[in-house]
């Protein structure tokens, strides 16, 4: 209600009251004429054709002919701004007393102040006079009306405007502390805030509130920098001794002050509370400290940047040392993970130690292994294992050629590297050349292995003849095999998919023009002396003599270059594939960078683009233009060192007649065959002519650059990913990924303590057919939260004893009730939406506040 509307009431009721009269009279004293701004309340009356006129000392008379005489026929509004004399000193009494029982207007504002804000109780209307000041802003009085609870009383009405004067979200005391010291000035004693809310409401009484709430013991002097201080310190020893600290600050709920600050952390506000750390870090000697002891004195502790620094330092330490252990080291991070610091300021540090014990872990498994027995052997332990040591090194190195500020890690970086080159890719090498002097050298086709060279007739033809699918290939030159387990794995996050990875044989040796040919369908017939490689007597070099051949065995098939195909708009790229049933799309990105002396030291930059590309080319056929099967392969892999080739590695050059070649490899006749080199049989292919292939990492001395090499037998080199996608339609369609199912897996599920643990136990392993599932997890009581909220990814591959997560919470402090029941609640926030994934009931037996 406002006095608007209740002037406009008051004219309706008398003109129904007096029937017969066409007019109505309403009279106003208002003894807060002073306070007052008439002009919106004439404003408003005049559009409903109802009159004002102003009373003074000197105008009764005049205001009785004007009614009386003059205008007899006009509602009028009388304001006089003073206030009612009595009866019989009232010219006008007589007009009053006709027009009515609705003839007087009585602004109590007060009263209508309440009636508006829905405040009942009359205890309150002391307070709101007290502070009646406050009321007379609109825009104060609209925040107010929107956090005012409902059915309010004094508390609420005191919290409502502290929450109004320092801008807070809600009248909670956690948000009223937060807005004061993170949006108007810090903790300091000139508080924005808190001397704007001084000229309106006695600071003490938020003070009251603010200490009531935390626990925390009144303090004469600096009075919110101590609550502060308090709830900061209750946060750091929730999960340290608290002698660690020399300081002491007592407080009555430490779970409800360590809640605060993990959740203060998570909003918006946050910046304000990282400087008021950071100050107490220094304030309390918090670095000195921590060096007084080791790592594992901290390792739940997530207060201060410097416990950041501790764990990262320790754990590059073992690192350096050799000494890590990997299993202990994992989890450590996991629990580190949780905290703020982790991800705000050292996400880039900890992704690179992680990457780098993952190499350990994979080190270990390496040199624990024996020499492969066999070629079939030495091809799956690649494919199933140390593939990933290749990509974990190529993470490692672009994690540190990308990051910033990480040079404390090159001693790290270049023992990583060492091992990598002078270990891995050695002992890599001389399984290798052991391989190639027992048997591939004659017979390089490994049994029972897919060999790229029958690709076209074991894949596409058998579709073409049983489907009417239109078929994509993307061949992306030098995308060896750990490239294609990244893309697999990242396929195999995505909806309504089936993806397979083929590890093949690549053509020997390996390089582009053998390996595109190889890709063709039909049979390689020879290669000319400009070294051009012809599939069924046609040339190979280009995309129309592709065209050519592919059209021999599916008239209806194209090639095109896949970045300029993509690039098409939606109509463009329909006139090329209309009708169409095989499409090659060639792409050109790593091996276009590395085989170029002068741009191969960003080999592993060329991957990440290449990656990207790729997966925008699938997202664009699968989308735009409806694919349904995509396979996607390679010419060739390569090898790379990040470091200088050594004199050693180097393998004089090739004397003969030369058709191709590079620093890993040639083709002719009558060629020589240097030391450090291996001649090599075609008659797999039925290619008249020889080729010669480095030994081990070896590098002919002539032609192109040194440390992007292709064309030799190493398993980087030979070994190729042969990705099948398929866009899953119709009945088989899922509306949501399969994931993981996550059990609570308390036996009794009963609270005895403020500060507990809950297991939780992931049902399944992730896998290709079930995805990792995130839930956020907190206690709730009658719909209100009272623990702490965590955040947990469930992605373990790991068996049983492997899957079981333990999580940390803490209670709120407060009087609950014996046997009281509260809810452990699971929210799903793997995807897009939040959802309700479960809830576990929990009873409250706790005998005591802590």
């Amino acid at each position: 209600m406002d006095i608007v509307q209740e002037l406009l009431r008051l004219f309706e009721k008398q003109l129904t009251e007096n029937i017969g009269s066409d007019r109505a009279i309403v009279f106003w004293y208002d003894v807060q004429s002073e306070e007052r701004d008439l002009a919106e309340i004439e404003q408003a009356l005049n559009e409903k054709g109802i009159k004002v006129w102003k009373l003074n000392d000197h105008n009764a008379f005049q205001t009785k002919v004007l009614l009386e005489l003059e205008d007899t026929e006009s509602s009028y509004l009388i304001y006089a701004p003073f206030a009612k004399p009595k009866d019989e000193d009232n010219f006008l009494l007589d007009i009053l007393l006709y027009s009515g029982k609705y003839g007087e207007f009585q602004a109590d504002e007060i009263a209508i102040m309440m009636k508006e804000l829905r405040i009942d109780h009359l205890a309150i209307r002391p307070f709101i006079e007290e502070h009646w000041a406050f009321f007379k802003n609109k825009q104060r009085v609209a925040k107010f009306k929107k956090l005012l609870p409902n059915n309010p009383n004094a508390n609420d009405v005191k919290q409502t405007m502290m929450a109004v004067l320092c801008d807070a979200k809600s009248i909670h005391p956690q948000e009223l502390l937060k807005s004061v010291v993170a949006k108007k000035g810090g903790i300091s004693d000139d508080n924005e805030a808190l001397m704007q809310m001084g000229k309106y409401l006695d600071v003490n009484l938020f003070f009251e509130l603010i200490e009531d709430y935390f626990g925390v013991s009144p303090k004469e002097e600096h009075r919110l920098s101590h609550i502060i201080e308090t709830i900061v310190y209750q946060h750091v020893v929730s999960n340290i001794d608290e002698g660690v600290l020399h300081v002491h600050y007592p407080c009555s709920v430490p779970n409800i002050c360590k809640v605060f600050i993990d959740d203060w952390l998570k909003s918006d506000e946050r910046e304000g509370l990282e400087t008021i750390l950071l100050e107490l870090e220094q304030k309390w000697n918090v670095p000195q400290l921590v060096e007084m002891h080791t790592y594992q004195a901290f390792i739940r502790c997530f207060t201060f940047p410097i416990i950041e620094r501790k764990v990262l330092d320790a754990l590059h330490e073992l690192l350096l040392n050799e000494t890590v252990l990997v299993n202990e080291w994992k989890s450590i991070l996991a629990e580190r993970r949780k905290g703020y610091w982790y991800q705000a300021h050292f996400a880039q540090e900890y992704e690179l130690l992680e990457k780098v014990l993952d190499f350990y872990e994979w080190k270990i498994i390496f040199e624990r292994d024996d020499a492969p027995k066999n070629e079939q052997e030495w091809f799956s332990l690649y494919t199933e294992k140390y593939y990933r040591i290749d990509q974990l090194y190529r993470h490692i190195y672009l994690l540190y050629r990308k990051g910033t500020n990480l040079e404390r890690y090159e001693q790290l970086i270049e023992r990583v590297t060492f091992w990598y080159e002078n270990k891995y890719l050695m002992t890599l090498a001389a399984y290798t050349d052991h391989m190639l002097e027992t048997k591939l050298s004659k017979q390089w086709n490994i049994p029972n292995v897919m060999q790229q060279k029958n690709f076209y007739q074991h894949f596409i033809r058998p579709l073409l003849e049983a489907t009417r699918e239109r078929i994509f290939v993307i061949i992306s030159d030098a995308l060896r095999y750990e490239i294609g387990m990244e893309l697999l794995e990242e396929f195999q996050q995505r909806l309504n998919t089936e993806v397979k990875i083929i590890p093949m044989q690549a053509t020997l040796p390996t390089y582009t023009q053998l390996g595109m040919a190889a890709l063709l369908p039909g049979k390689i017939t020879g290669i000319k002396e400009d070294g051009t490689i012809y599939v069924n007597d046609l040339s190979t070099k280009g995309l129309q003599n592709r065209n050519n051949i592919l059209q021999m065995y599916e008239v209806d098939s194209i090639a095109l270059k896949m970045e300029d195909f993509i690039q098409l708009t939606k109509d463009e790229g329909q006139e090329y594939i209309r009708g169409k049933r095989v499409v090659y799309l060639y792409h050109d990105a790593i091996d276009a960078i590395g085989d170029s002396s002068k741009t191969e030291a960003y080999t592993y930059e060329a991957v990440e683009n290449a990656l990207e590309r790729i997966k925008a080319a699938v997202r664009k056929l699968t989308g735009t233009y409806e694919a349904v099967r995509i396979f996607l392969t390679s010419d060739h892999g390569f090898l790379y060192q990040t470091s200088q080739v050594e004199q050693f590695q180097k393998a004089e050059s090739l004397k003969g007649e030369i058709y191709d070649g590079n620093r890993r490899f040639a083709i002719g006749k009558n060629l020589t065959v240097p030391a450090g080199a291996i001649k090599v049989s075609l008659d797999y292919l039925g290619i008249d002519c020889e080729a010669v292939i480095a030994k081990g990492l070896n590098r002919f001395t002539a032609g192109g650059g040194l440390r992007f090499v292709h064309g030799g037998a190493m398993p980087q080199e030979s070994i190729i990913p042969l990705i099948e996608y398929r866009q899953i339609k119709g009945k088989g369609r899922k509306s949501e990924a399969e994931r993981v199912n996550v059990q609570v897996a308390s036996i009794q599920k009963v609270i005895t303590s403020y500060r507990f643990i809950v297991p939780f136990f992931q049902e399944e392993k992730v896998s290709p057919e079930r995805q990792p599932r995130t839930l956020r997890v907190a206690f709730y009581r009658n719909n209100e939260r009272i623990s702490n909220e965590v955040t947990i990814t469930f992605d373990s591959t790991g068996e049983v004893s492997e899957r079981q997560i333990e999580v940390v919470f803490h209670l709120l402090e407060d009087r609950y009730r014996m046997g009281e029941i509260c809810v452990l609640r699971l929210e799903d926030v793997s995807g897009r939406t939040t959802e309700l994934y479960a809830e576990e009931e929990f009873e409250l037996k706790l005998y005591s506040i802590e």
